[in-house]
């Protein structure tokens, strides 16, 4: 305020009162006395220099002499009603916030374009700078508008990944809460009578109540002292007094209350909670250097003690990785194949992104782990082992070079260490005590971590139910998250049996009021889980298969897919399934089920007869739900009897026979560990078929395929060309395509243009997945592929000039991920295509091979939503990436694999979103640019298989930014070779 009235008195000293008073009048100063901002900026405007218009009219000033903070650069809008940071054109957002000082005319004139960011509406009334700045009275410059409220809820609403009912319900909270708090406002301004006093009381408790309903699992001590100062100030407001005051006051509660309320995260990490002890003593155990020969070390104890756990929050502890040289995990479960082991242990250590190993035989295998642990210390993880015999089959492969190597073994077994030579005796797990138990119900349940009084005698009456045990204690709290009732919390206290009890029937009881109170439509999704083996489950397959079978239907404009996403969030929100690997991009890519869950879904399949796979000896078609996993080689007890006598066919047709005999009601064929010659004819016959996944030496489907109408995703695997007829065209219910091929794809095209006139249709408007395809044999299918998703190309990308080159797919405004192999050899750097080729809304960019310049790599930051950016196998060549002052601005993720640059300049401003960098194999690569670490977003920095100065340098960027206060940047290295 001093500011304004030293540049007033300026501006009367240099002008003269009357010719102040007349620019006043012309400049519409008298009518800004409703807009504070306004009247603030017509004031700063005096004495400072107008440097640019842009194209809606908005005029911007700078003055870096003596003013207000945040009032250097600034911004008069054109429009005079209801204005925000929105209405400023991208250009202009990095000179008003000294990112660059080239105005918004002059970088429209550079090229690239830079600098150019879209910003959303502020509704925080926080941080003038950045706002550039909130509207207000001019006698109260601080006014609030209450419509911000309901505007702020529902933009925090949709960054949330709750589902669509929780959204609805909401939403619906929102509407109501912003029409009451408006109405009760203007009553306290207006109020005059009894009449608008008796409406206040019901504002008052209809506010109340609402808040109460929207912070149901949120209470805390904060929530609780705001409830009681909203009350007390809407009892005030009530009796009229200093209603103006009183407006503004209870304004403010209800925005904190609904900050707390939105600004929580749903958390999909398992609560770890009482293990300190046993991580203590553990982390000795496989640190410590009292012997340096190999050592085998157990955690053993009962089903739901949290074995898993604890070895996940040991494998993941930084002193681990720090000792450490290399690490891997892998489960082997009471049914295993030696084989699988071997490749579990391979695929933690090794990044084959050509799938190499997959075609090497079991003593190939071995003798790979074997050199490749040689002389190492290693960390090796077997989780969930039965008996000893997993481990003399792999024993072997783990060479004993004295260098402090370990191996962790998770078991239910508590003698079995006694069994294994190099163990030292188990760890047993011990059961939570009451207070460690009542602490991971209130974690659990609340997602503040404190349970409101007045359910916390009920709440300990049902911890001590759970008698210690972490499994209870999660399954519970699945059944009473966002539940306040007390009669709920009643009933739910009055049905828990005892979990340690020696008959399993009896707990099954207890585990299965989570089922029995599961919806309809995830109950069916639940059992359908414990048909898969015992391993991490796929998501992309779980939720495709759940789709086959008909669980997920289609909500408003939402996909399957999508729909059936909430499900599986809301599964692992009740506890009944647990995340296991995460993507990059912070989706879950693979969950695993408890073994008492699993068996829990083996019995309530088995009591409702809902599926063959679920469980031996099932009569074929007259089971509800028809369909196969077909895990044969595992001689899972989830296959049909006649299937799981094979564990190999000699033939394709001796398949067919077998599954078109007694089978013809499946929905589900899932033969990708069956190694066959062809595509089996006989699957044709399956007409109800939704789901079709297959492995074969020639799969190229017959023409005939088309047969299948119903078939919605078809996955093939195989060695040679796949031809994929133009009958496919048919299959209008066809979602995915995914063929998993290597490059031979290019010698064969994988679709023939079709007319309508070819009596076929015109096209697969339900396809989502569209991979990996030949890029000359697609020039002009896209028209007809409108909604597609995911799209790879692999095959001949660059034209004779050294251009990239792909069919236009600029249309496909679906498209989110593109991936592109080229198959073409090149001498000389390949230049970039047009960016306008690539659709407006993608998200992730995956380049192998494409031999683009660095120099050119600045056209891929024009893409406005690209998160995801993968450079892998000479997808940029050359020695030096400059990325000079290019910005990818909504950039999250950068990876690099196998690339041959040595030098690397970047500054925090190239990648300011950045959350995630991965470096594998770039093995001349000097360092790691340390303004990097400077990039506010950046969590982690993963540097693998790179040369010892670019580990040094990421271990650098770690160091710097923990001396500068920044403890949440995790980096991650390690040596390959």
């Amino acid at each position: 305020m001093a500011s304004v009235v030293k540049n007033i008195l300026k501006g009367i000293r240099e002008r003269g009162i009357l010719n102040f008073a007349r620019d006043l009048r012309e400049d519409g100063f008298l009518n800004c006395l409703t807009d504070g901002n306004l009247l603030q900026t017509k004031i700063h405007n005096i004495g400072a220099t107008l440097v640019g218009v842009d194209k809606i009219g908005n005029k911007y000033y700078e003055k870096l002499g003596e003013t207000q903070y945040g009032r250097h650069r600034w911004v008069e809008y054109a429009s005079k009603g209801r204005y925000n940071a929105s209405q400023v054109p991208a250009e202009w957002h990095g000179w008003l916030h000294f990112v660059t000082d080239h105005t918004g005319d002059q970088l429209l004139m550079l090229k690239p374009k830079r600098y150019g960011l879209d910003h959303k509406e502020n509704f925080t009334g926080e941080g003038e700078e950045h706002i550039y700045h909130s509207k207000g009275h001019a006698l109260n410059p601080g006014q609030r508008d209450w419509t911000r409220l309901l505007s702020g809820v529902k933009m925090t609403i949709s960054e949330q990944p709750t589902s669509l009912s929780e959204v609805q319900e909401i939403c619906t909270m929102a509407e109501a809460i912003s029409f009451h708090l408006k109405q009760l406002l203007m009553d306290i301004a207006h109020v005059r009578d009894m009449s608008c006093e008796e409406r206040l009381v019901k504002q008052r408790d209809a506010l109340m109540n609402l808040f109460g309903k929207l912070m149901v699992g949120y209470e805390n001590e904060e929530v609780r002292c705001l409830f009681e100062e909203l009350e007390l100030l809407l009892d005030r407001a009530v009796v009229r007094q200093q209603s103006k005051l009183m407006s503004d006051k209870i304004l403010e509660a209800c925005e904190k209350l609904c900050n707390i309320r939105f600004n929580s995260t749903i958390q999909v990490e398992e609560v770890i909670v009482g293990f300190d002890d046993e991580v203590a003593t553990l982390l000795d155990q496989l640190t410590g250097t009292s012997t340096k020969r190999l050592q085998v070390i157990s955690i053993a104890g009962m089903a739901g003690l949290g074995k898993t756990s604890l070895a996940r929050k040991l494998y993941t502890d930084p002193l681990i990785e720090y000792v450490f040289d290399i690490r891997a995990w892998t489960c082997v479960s009471q049914v295993y194949l030696k084989r699988d082991l071997l490749l579990g242990i391979l695929n933690s250590l090794i990044n084959d992104h050509t799938g190499g190993i997959c075609k090497m035989s079991d003593d190939q295998l071995g003798e790979k782990l074997y050199r490749h642990l040689k002389d190492r210390r290693y960390l090796v993880v077997l989780d969930d082992i039965w008996d000893c015999k997993a481990w003399n089959d792999l024993r072997m492969y783990f060479p004993d070079d004295k260098t402090g190597s370990r191996v962790l073994f998770t078991s239910r077994d508590i003698d079995l260490s006694l069994r294994v030579g190099e163990a030292r005796p188990a760890h047993v797990l011990r059961l939570r005590t009451e207070g460690e138990s009542w602490d991971m119900f209130q974690m659990k349940v609340f997602r503040t971590g404190i349970c409101p009084h007045r359910l916390r005698i009920l709440g300990k009456v049902i911890t001590r139910k759970c008698e210690g045990l972490p499994l209870a204690i999660v399954i519970t709290a699945g059944l009473l998250k966002n539940q306040s009732s007390h009669t709920w919390w009643r009933q739910i206290a009055g049905s828990l049996h005892s979990f340690m009890v020696r008959d399993p029937s009896q707990y099954m009881e207890s585990l299965a009021l989570s089922y029995n109170h599961l919806p309809a439509h995830l109950r069916q999704c639940f059992l359908f889980v414990g048909g898969f083996p015992d391993h991490d489950i796929p998501v992309t397959k779980l939720i495709w298969q759940w789709i086959a079978q008909g669980f997920i239907h289609e909500t408003g404009s939402r996909s399957l897919e999508d729909v059936a996403q909430d499900f599986l969030m809301d599964l692992i929100k009740r506890g009944l399934l647990m995340t296991a690997k995460m993507r990059a991009d912070g989706q879950i890519k693979a969950c695993r089920i408890h073994d008492l869950l699993r068996d829990l879904c083996l019995t309530k399949a088995e009591e409702e007869n809902f599926s063959p796979q679920i469980y031996k000896n099932a009569p074929p078609p007259s089971i509800k739900f028809l369909s196969i996993i077909a895990e044969i080689e595992l001689r899972m007890s989830v296959n049909p009897p006649a299937l799981s006598t094979h564990s190999s066919f000699r033939s394709s047709s001796e398949l067919g026979e077998v599954l078109s005999e007694k089978y013809k009601s499946l929905r589900i064929l899932d033969l990708e560990s069956i190694h066959i010659a062809l595509f089996p004819c006989d699957v044709i016959q399956l007409t109800n078929l939704r789901y079709l996944a297959i492995q074969a030496r020639d799969g190229s489907p017959q023409p005939s395929i088309s047969n299948l109408v119903n078939l919605q995703m078809l996955i093939v695997s195989s060695k040679k060309n796949i031809v994929v007829p133009k009958t496919v065209w048919n299959m209008v219910n066809l979602r995915h395509l995914y063929i998993k091929s290597g490059e031979n794809l290019m010698e064969e095209p994988g679709f023939v243009q079709l007319k309508e006139n070819d009596g076929y249709p015109s096209g697969l408007t339900s396809l989502q997945t569209l991979s990996q395809i030949s890029p000359r044999s697609c020039q002009q299918i896209f028209s007809s592929t409108p909604n597609l998703r995911k799209l790879g190309f692999c095959g001949p990308l660059t034209s004779k000039l050294g251009v990239l080159e792909f069919p236009n797919i600029s249309s496909l405004h679906h498209l989110q991920k593109l991936k592109l192999l080229n198959t073409n050899p090149f001498r000389e750097p390949n230049i970039p295509c047009n960016p306008l080729m690539f659709p407006k809304n993608l998200k992730k960019l995956t380049l192998s091979n494409t031999g683009i310049d660095w120099e050119e790599m600045w056209i891929f930051a024009w893409l406005p939503n690209l998160e995801v950016l993968k450079l892998k196998f000479h997808a940029c060549i050359g020695e030096k990436w400059e990325t000079g002052d290019v910005a990818y601005q909504k950039l999250k993720i950068l990876k690099l694999y196998g690339l041959e640059v040595r030098e690397w300049f970047c500054s925090r401003y190239n990648f300011p979103g950045l959350q995630r960098l991965v470096v594998h194999d770039c093995l001349k690569l000097d360092s790691i640019p340390s303004d990097i670490g400077k990039i506010f977003t950046l969590d982690v920095i993963e540097v693998q298989g790179c040369s010892r100065s670019a580990q040094v340098s990421a271990q650098n960027i770690q160091k710097e930014q923990e001396n500068e206060g920044n403890s949440f940047l995790k980096v991650h290295t390690a040596n390959n070779f």
